[in-house]
């Protein structure tokens, strides 16, 4: 994997991370107040989703090769926004 490719892959990476956190805000909202088996499968269904979608997205930009410092990527996106919001 070139340079280029793995720079967009970071970004994305990132960009990712940030989309996570604003999902996961929308999907408590969705399973509050309902029944716990309700709850289970709702959430299962969307960590499944998440999932899934990264790895197309990965697919998509650089034939699905995943190095750890994506998932690093991901978290510091997700924490940067949780910081944000914070404040």
């Amino acid at each position: 994997m070139n340079s280029y490719i793995q720079l967009i892959s970071l970004l994305v990476s990132f960009g990712y991370g940030i989309l996570l956190f604003y999902l996961n805000r929308f999907n408590i909202k969705i399973i509050r107040g309902k029944n716990i088996v309700i709850r289970s499968i709702i959430s299962l269904l969307y960590l499944f989703d998440i999932a899934l979608l990264y790895i197309v997205i990965l697919y998509k930009l650089n034939s699905g090769i995943w190095h750890v410092y994506f998932a690093l990527c991901i978290i510091l996106g997700y924490v940067f926004i949780c910081v944000k919001k914070c404040q």
